[in-house]
């Protein structure tokens, strides 16, 4: 799928374009962000827009929202399944609640990504897969792999092996 699918599919739900990508964005690297996020890829100051589109998500039960450490800001989390369905990742880690110390690391992967909007970002295992056996044309035996004994046996399989 690709990200312009991806993001159609999002707007579809009722999204701007702008925040149909910026939701995109947010499912696939981090799950999390913050306000000033949004405004940072939006281009527009901190306000009305940003606070509109959150209470949106938070009104749909599309994320959820917890006061940051000194309680100025809120950290939002985006885990509605239909959403991570339609980019084709129902069963995204980043749906999943998470601890505050393993939210700032993605947010600080969040921030990487909107830093460097030139440079391609691979986010999910199937794009990896994609870029690397496909453009360079890497072995799949030779690419970095994970052995996942619990989810093949609560898929019933012998094993399952995920590409990193």
């Amino acid at each position: 799928m690709t990200w312009e699918d991806r993001v159609r599919l999002v707007r579809d739900k009722g999204f701007t374009d702008r925040q149909a990508a910026f939701l995109v964005t947010v499912m696939l690297h981090a799950g999390v962000c913050l306000g000033r996020h949004y405004c940072d890829f939006a281009r527009i100051p901190y306000g009305r827009k940003m606070h509109d589109f959150f209470q949106l998500l938070l009104a749909r039960r599309y994320a959820t929202s917890r006061r940051c450490g000194h309680h100025k800001a809120r950290l939002y989390h985006i885990h509605h399944k239909p959403l991570y369905r339609a980019i084709g990742e129902p069963n995204n880690r980043h749906r999943k609640p998470t601890t505050l110390p393993r939210a700032i690391e993605r947010l600080m992967v969040l921030d990487a990504v909107l830093a460097d909007r030139e440079c391609t970002w691979l986010a999910t295992e199937q794009d990896k897969l994609a870029y690397f056996t496909l453009t360079h044309r890497i072995p799949r035996p030779d690419l970095p792999s994970l052995h996942d004994p619990a989810a093949a046996s609560r898929e019933g399989l012998d094993e399952i092996l995920r590409f990193r």
